[in-house]
């Protein structure tokens, strides 16, 4: 990452100039919200889950090949690496460093889980931790568990979501080529 400029100073000053407008939010808080659906993603959801009951039923009476079963359970657990490992742990959290192939592999497995890009899981994330159980919240808890686990990707973001968004810090993630490659 390139070190911080004086030009990045000033902007940061006055993003945080301009943060420290907005009220303070305190969870847990849920106001009135008319949800607006995102039919795409609903349908893309619903295929998946129906696919995926289809596939197990395929498992139960058609007795799959082995090595499909195998393939399917190595897939998932690469993908599930991808998100705990590159988008949580990596990128969200700055918890380790990783070197460029390191970096490849966790986007690949992560795009398996066709949970948008690592940017916008980062924004979210980050905005989930400063704002937790508020409506600044992507996944708020005070919603409901089908909301927090995924309801929230059916609908449309909360208007204080995308206003507080646009604060969060994402200098780190933005600077980083495989990122800005994963979003393109």
């Amino acid at each position: 990452m390139a070190p911080n400029t004086s030009k990045d100073v000033i902007d940061n000053d006055f993003v945080d100039a301009e943060e420290s407008k907005l009220e303070k939010l305190v969870g847990p808080q849920a106001g009135p919200w008319k949800y607006e659906i995102i039919y795409g993603n609903l349908a893309v959801f619903g295929y998946f889950h129906l696919a995926a009951l289809y596939g197990l039923y395929l498992a139960l009476t058609a007795g799959p090949a082995w090595s499909t079963i195998i393939f399917h359970c190595v897939t998932f657990v690469y993908a599930l690496f991808g998100v705990s490992a590159g988008s949580h742990r990596l990128w969200s959290h700055n918890a380790f460093k990783a070197k460029l192939p390191l970096q490849i592999i966790l986007i690949i497995a992560n795009s398996l889980t066709f949970q948008y890009s690592v940017l916008n899981w980062v924004r979210d994330h980050r905005l989930h931790h400063k704002y937790t159980d508020t409506d600044a919240d992507p996944h708020n808890a005070t919603r409901g568990i089908f909301f927090s686990h995924i309801g929230w990707l059916l609908v449309k973001k909360h208007p204080e979501v995308k206003r507080r968004g646009k604060f969060t810090d994402m200098r780190d993630v933005n600077a980083n080529p495989v990122l800005r490659f994963q979003k393109k």
